[in-house]
């Protein structure tokens, strides 16, 4: 698959996911990574430019920050365990070269554990530029300043969760807690800081071949998992057990093979997400107004940034255009062209039939020479779709032009109306959806303040009772032990 990897890409993507679902061997990890991710084209491509970014100083508050974080990485693995070793100093070459290459995102503290998982699979150099395309093609924008992409993932991540499991997302919005309070570090860090180490190299093999649905599909196993029954939900009463429950995982969750089976079942599509991030982009411009970072679109996968790589530089192909005057004479040469059907002017009968040329040199010989035949304007192959055959009617070809241009109007008419009816379709469900939340939100406060009158009428009847109580045994009080009744006057 090495060997030929453009052609399995774009003919038997298939196989390339199943074989990455099924967990890539450790000896190609590396190789694999870097192929998925299209990083290895990058650094042909830059030969010498890590190099050169490690020669340059560098922003002093970034690399500050870098050094205080270097011990914090995987600190029991052999390569970073010691301070100042070769792992924690290619470690700090690659988040340098980063701030360097990238001075408006500059350095993010969550970037450094996936730099670290990248540095124990391959040299510093493939790692640096395998980082670049996680940061730009996977998951833009999630490690500028502000943070807003991991912001506006983590209201997709909920909307998601609505679907994936109803009972979490109504537990979860019941105490108030926020996406961005327990999903940052699982996303930022590709799950690397959560999970055990053999699921996270399977999570990371899905992820380089199938993009961020596949941190969406994990944190929503995970969550279902973890608050996705009445019976989970018993321990967890309240804002601070619950965040103590996301913190400690359930343990069967994060095993290999369950999370796997997990996530490849689990009905989230890169069309499902890209659909509530057009939903949750609208929200976020009506109450906190336009995005101030705006990164580049995000692609899901392999597949979309080799055809990404395709559509920016299409490879050069020969014309086989039959009206290419070296294709014509070699063509003719060889005796493929024949009948009326080689030009709209003359036919082979009539070239066959001019008399004979002056002799040529030996050198020309044996080319036949047809350039005189022909004349200045021919046809474009792809102007129509009509045959290039004997004389045709003037105006004919324009005629055929127009209705041409006519079908093409109409159906993009066509098209235009569709789209037109998809999206006040889309306006309405979204329309319909909000008067429903809005009348449940309706009947939840009716609900709530019959429950609240119901409790104040109960309250002020138990007060009345105690009063009456009350005055029932200050009259008892009041009698004296042979009948009569002691008459108190108060003033």
């Amino acid at each position: 698959m090495f060997s030929h990897w453009d052609k399995w890409l774009s003919r038997r993507f298939q196989k390339v996911k199943l074989r990455c679902r099924k967990g890539i061997p450790s000896s190609l990890r590396a190789k694999a990574w870097q192929l998925l991710s299209n990083s290895k084209e990058l650094l042909d491509q830059n030969q010498g430019k890590f190099e050169e970014l490690e020669r340059e100083p560098g922003d002093p508050k970034w690399l500050d920050v870098i050094e205080k974080d270097l011990h914090r990485q995987f600190p029991f693995h052999e390569m970073f365990a010691a301070r100042g070793g070769h792992g924690q100093q290619d470690l700090y070459r690659i988040l340098k070269a980063y701030t360097i290459y990238r001075p408006e995102e500059g350095y993010c503290q969550a970037q450094a554990p996936v730099a670290a998982v990248l540095l124990m699979h391959m040299p510093a150099e493939q790692a640096f530029w395998c980082l670049v395309q996680i940061c730009e093609k996977y998951l833009p924008g999630y490690y500028s300043a502000g943070l807003e992409a991991i912001q506006l993932d983590g209201e997709i991540f909920f909307a998601l969760l609505r679907r994936a499991s109803p009972i979490a997302y109504r537990h979860l919005k019941r105490y108030k807690i926020d996406p961005i309070l327990y999903m940052t570090e699982w996303f930022m860090c590709i799950f690397s800081r959560t999970l055990p180490w053999c699921s996270v190299l399977r999570v990371w093999d899905m992820f380089f071949c199938e993009g961020v649905k596949i941190i969406f599909r994990v944190g929503l196993v995970l969550l279902r998992n973890t608050l996705g029954s009445v019976d989970k939900l018993r321990s967890c009463q309240g804002m601070y057990e619950t965040m103590e429950k996301l913190r400690n995982l359930p343990v069967q969750a994060m095993q290999e093979d369950y999370l796997v089976h997990e996530v490849m079942n689990l009905p989230v599509t890169e069309a499902l997400i890209e659909r509530e991030n057009t939903t949750q982009l609208k929200k976020w411009r009506e109450t906190r107004g336009e995005l101030q970072y705006k990164p580049s679109r995000r692609l899901h996968g392999s597949r979309a940034i080799h055809e990404e790589r395709y559509r920016m530089n299409p490879p050069l192909t020969a014309s086989a255009s039959l009206l290419s005057l070296t294709g014509l004479k070699q063509r003719v040469a060889l005796g493929s062209i024949s009948g009326p059907s080689f030009s709209p002017v003359h036919s082979i009968g009539t070239l066959a039939e001019s008399p004979a040329p002056s002799p040529v040199p030996s050198a020309t010989q044996n080319q036949v020479v047809v350039s005189e035949g022909l004349h200045a304007a021919l046809p474009s192959p792809t102007g129509n779709n009509t045959p290039l055959g004997g004389p045709t009617k003037a105006g004919s070809s324009s005629k055929a032009e127009k209705r041409k241009e006519k079908e093409r109007e109409k159906q993009e008419k066509v098209e235009k109306e569709k789209q037109k009816l998809q999206k006040e379709r889309e306006k309405k469900l979204q329309k319909e959806r909000e008067k429903q939340e809005k009348e449940r939100e309706k009947k939840q406060q009716k609900e709530r303040t019959k429950e609240e009158a119901k409790l104040k009428k109960e309250k002020k009847l138990s007060l009345r009772k105690k009063e009456s109580k009350s005055a029932t045994e200050e009259g008892k009080d009041g009698e004296a032990p042979g009948g009569s009744v002691l008459q108190d006057t108060y003033f």
